[in-house]
């Protein structure tokens, strides 16, 4: 992985530091807003594609310390050796003089871009997509539900709690209104009881 990602590599060679907004894997080089315009519409770089610098740093750490240069001559790869299974650079190709599978790599890349293969992987991976969007939006949809029926249910509870309450009120009424009757009645018996008491002990 590129150390000055974050700095754009124009600017950076003009002694002034700005921060990049895109990657280019070709140049090697991250590119502030005004310099990814440029590079945009140069003739040289125009084919160029860039990514984000967002997207660049969640790359996989293996994708980021893919070389774009070759490492004993300091130039960019151009050629690919299909016999040695390595990108060369111009200098590279001496050492392989013999090998009869050198390819543009350019025209590799263009030709993976193309493939079947690619269009498959490409098509499977937005079925992926697409199926994590939905099950997200099932299980989203799933826990209102639930949050729905949770408050249905304590809206059930504190009902049956209020008729709970009701009838225990009303029987606590009656209860007291039977007691107070009892009361009444035996207290009448009683003075009933005494008065016949008194007057027998007058009458004696």
């Amino acid at each position: 992985m590129a150390t000055n990602w974050g700095i754009c590599g124009i600017c950076e060679n003009l002694q002034i530091t700005k921060p990049s907004v895109v990657w280019c894997s070709e140049c090697d080089e991250g590119l502030c807003g005004e310099c990814k315009n440029h590079h945009a519409v140069s003739k040289g770089t125009k084919s160029h594609e860039t990514v984000s610098i967002a997207e660049y740093k969640n790359l996989p750490t293996e994708v980021l310390q893919i070389s774009q240069t070759c490492k004993l001559h300091n130039e960019k790869y151009e050629l690919f050796c299909t016999k040695h299974d390595c990108p060369c650079c111009k200098k590279c190709v001496k050492s392989h003089n013999d090998c009869k599978g050198l390819t543009d790599i350019n025209e590799l890349i263009k030709n993976v871009k193309t493939s079947n293969a690619l269009n498959e992987i490409e098509q499977t991976l937005q079925e992926v997509v697409e199926n994590i969007k939905r099950l997200s939006t099932n299980r989203n949809e799933n826990l209102k539900s639930i949050e729905n029926k949770k408050r249905e249910i304590e809206a059930e509870i504190k009902q049956t709690r209020i008729q709970v309450n009701h009838h225990l009120d009303k029987l606590q009424d009656d209860l007291i209104k039977e007691l107070l009757r009892v009361e009444q009645h035996e207290k009448s018996k009683i003075e009933n009881l005494l008065t016949t008491l008194k007057k027998r002990k007058r009458d004696d």
